[in-house]
């Protein structure tokens, strides 16, 4: 029987990376473990090597005032502790890996937080509607759900690349408003376009834009069988990049014109002037996706008193692999993320 050509790939990958050039210098230390060099395997072995605790949770599902619903992972904590407000990124749900073990190192803390699950990440949701790149009112309903509760003094937030370009459009969106104290995210495609071209070609398109496209597909065809008219499903189905699949499926469910017309309304990067609350962008210089020559350097630098970017060499796409053996790894980003909550910020008085 021939071998995958997908499989093959990943087989031939870690030999291939040895000969790489990983990329830009580091801001800050972060040694990627000695079996996992350059963008790839990062990006690979941090979606197959992280551990995956068993975090206590509560799951409760809130009805959303246009008549939908999201579910929520609660974390609960000693009381009036900070909360983390946590978003995941792209085709999956708060029940993946980076994000448990964020909220074991939480809970270790003794803090609280909420892991939000995105509209039909854990089953189908109610309305046409999806979630994608620029939807941010779920996010701040939210936000503002846990402050009428009263649940506590301080909230933080975490996004996880789309998370985190979620995140950061709806900072710009609130400016001084926001109603969190701090924010970090991890491996933002701040320029959604950009980040589209880069899946869509050679090894990207291959390995990650297919598997993604797999796990989002069957959610979209579902629309189509329950909102007829809503897409056109034959299409949805052929799509073998994101372009498409965004022209055909994220537009017309979410009311976008067209695929640039999702994008540019969308992209974080034309929010980031606007925020107004200390917010640490964590970055690998070779992320596949996103890498550093297609970052909005300019604009984070335009906004020096509330944007702080940690710009690794290495790390891949939520990758930041490091530690001695697969399984046991280092716990680097997760640190990373909560001491960047405890150190005192700038004032901006």
């Amino acid at each position: 029987m021939p071998l995958d050509p997908q499989k093959l790939i990943l087989l031939i990958l870690p030999l291939a990376v040895l000969f790489l050039n990983t990329g830009a210098a580091s801001n800050r230390p972060f040694k990627p473990a000695w079996w996992c060099p350059g963008a790839h395997i990062q990006t690979i072995a941090g979606a197959l090597f992280r551990a995956d605790p068993n975090v206590p949770l509560r799951q409760e599902r809130l009805k959303t005032p246009d008549g939908d619903f999201i579910v929520l992972d609660w974390l609960e904590g000693r009381e009036r502790t900070p909360l983390v407000v946590i978003l995941h990124g792209l085709g999956g749900s708060a029940n993946v890996t980076y994000v448990h073990t964020l909220l074991e190192k939480i809970q270790a803390r003794g803090w609280q937080a909420v892991a939000v699950n995105a509209r039909g990440s854990t089953e189908p949701n109610l309305l046409p509607e999806t979630n994608h790149g620029g939807q941010t009112k779920d996010l701040d309903w939210t936000i503002r759900t846990i402050l009428e509760r009263k649940k506590a003094d301080k909230i933080y937030l975490v996004g996880f690349s789309i998370g985190g370009n979620q995140s950061l459009k709806w900072l710009g969106e609130q400016g001084a408003g926001a109603p969190v104290e701090k924010a970090v995210v991890v491996s933002v495609p701040y320029n959604l376009e950009t980040t589209v071209r880069n899946l869509d070609k050679g090894f990207n398109q291959k390995v990650y834009t297919s598997r993604m496209l797999k796990a989002l597909k069957p959610r979209s065809l579902d629309k189509a069988t329950r909102f007829p008219g809503s897409l056109d499903a034959k299409k949805v189905a052929e799509a073998k990049t994101f372009e498409v699949y965004d022209r055909e499926a994220t537009a017309r469910l979410n009311g976008y014109k067209d695929e640039i017309d999702y994008w540019g309304q969308s992209s974080s990067e034309n929010f980031l002037d606007k925020i107004r609350r200390p917010t640490l962008l964590i970055h690998a210089a070779n992320d596949p996706l996103l890498p550093e020559r297609d970052l909005p350097l300019e604009e984070i630098k335009s906004n020096p008193g509330y944007l702080e970017l940690l710009l690794t060499r290495d790390g891949g796409h939520l990758g930041f692999v490091s530690g001695k053996c697969p399984f046991r790894l280092d716990d680097w980003l997760e640190q990373t993320i909560l001491d960047f909550f405890t150190t005192a910020a700038p004032n901006h008085s």
